[in-house]
């Protein structure tokens, strides 16, 4: 079978490629195990080295924008099974609106279309990440958890598009054109490289920057509450969400599974797993509130329940500090602490 990554130069899709390379099969639309035999890993940049996953002789570099209707069209193949990860991300969304809509929503349907156009039978399979964003002005009791079901009221640009984005795979998938898949995602942390242009990338930097002995400047409030995951859990996920029998329902969207943490717990978690000794090889940490950051951070879901994804047998997601080391291990080579090491390819 083949395997269309989409935002496949980013983070997420390289790990995603990674984990799918050493797997070597995935559940068909008919429910078959095949193996994986090809996949593309479609961005709009050329990679930027042709090492690791992208030099894999199963995987092929294909380069285009989404909102190019004929491009999503020649980008598609029979049967083949897509992760839709590319994305316009919160924070340059809310501040360019048009873009966000163009990337995040038409980028949607024309992959979508394209999908439909194949005229497959079983329809393909299409994973399509939302965001927690779709949540914002929410009707539960204070305190209680948002569920899979509950009414998604978006507070920013970002989040807007994505709830579409969900509307439109449920009814494609009615319809017939996509087996589609609709997973919520948490802020994944630690991710590797430099800051991206998502609110939320402090998550990851209050731990990535002080582990490479860089200052960390924080623009959220350090006490407020935010959903996050591990990178090795969203990313097995994500499969599992590809190879789970979806229940007899028109909704496909779930809650991915995840842990809320402030930014003041991920910081006690950095100072537990390093050794006191090198506490001094740390960078600073400091704060420079941006209240219009913060906002945008409020006004998404804090607290999830994750009754679907616990349905499907999804892995949970491990403590702060167990995220911390999980970093260190995977990509923690130039980091200025000990207890790391790196991981082989």
């Amino acid at each position: 079978m083949e395997v269309i990554i989409t935002g496949g130069q980013g983070f997420l899709g390289q790990e995603l490629c990674r984990h799918l390379l050493k797997k070597g099969e995935l559940k068909t639309s008919s429910g078959v195990m095949q193996e994986v035999q090809r996949i593309c890993l479609f961005d709009n940049v050329a990679p930027a080295t042709t090492s690791g996953v992208n030099a894999h002789p199963k995987v092929v570099i294909e380069t285009g924008d989404l909102t190019n209707a004929e491009t999503c069209q020649r980008l598609m193949r029979p049967n083949a099974s897509v992760f839709h990860l590319a994305g316009v991300m919160s924070g340059a969304a809310e501040k360019d609106f048009d873009l966000g809509v163009r990337v995040n929503l038409d980028g949607t349907r024309n992959l979508l279309d394209a999908c439909r156009a194949q005229g497959a039978s079983p329809a393909p399979k299409f994973i399509f990440t939302s965001s927690l964003a779709v949540f914002g002005e929410t009707y539960v009791e204070p305190g209680t958890p948002v569920g899979d079901t509950d009414k998604i009221v978006p507070k920013n640009t970002y989040g807007m598009t994505k709830a579409c984005g969900e509307l439109l795979v449920n009814d494609y998938t009615r319809k017939g054109f996509v087996d589609g898949r609709t997973a919520r995602l948490p802020t994944v942390i630690v991710r590797p490289g430099l800051p991206n242009a998502a609110t939320t990338s402090c998550y990851s930097g209050v731990i990535r920057e002080p582990l490479h002995g860089v200052e960390a400047v924080l623009p959220i409030a350090r006490d407020l509450p935010h959903p996050v995951t591990s990178t090795r859990a969203l990313i097995a996920n994500l499969v599992i969400l590809h190879d789970a029998t979806w229940p007899d329902r028109v909704d496909r969207a779930l809650n991915l599974l995840s842990r809320p943490s402030s930014l003041q717990q991920l910081v006690d978690a950095l100072y537990e797993v390093v050794a006191p000794a090198e506490h001094s090889k740390l960078g600073k940490i400091v704060d420079k509130e941006d209240s219009f950051l913060s906002g945008v951070v409020r006004g998404m879901g804090s607290h999830l329940s994750h009754e679907r994804a616990k349905e499907l047998g999804m892995l949970e997601v491990p403590n702060m500090a167990t995220v911390v080391r999980e970093f260190l291990e995977d990509f923690g080579e130039k980091t200025v602490v000990s207890n790391k090491r790196q991981r082989v390819a």
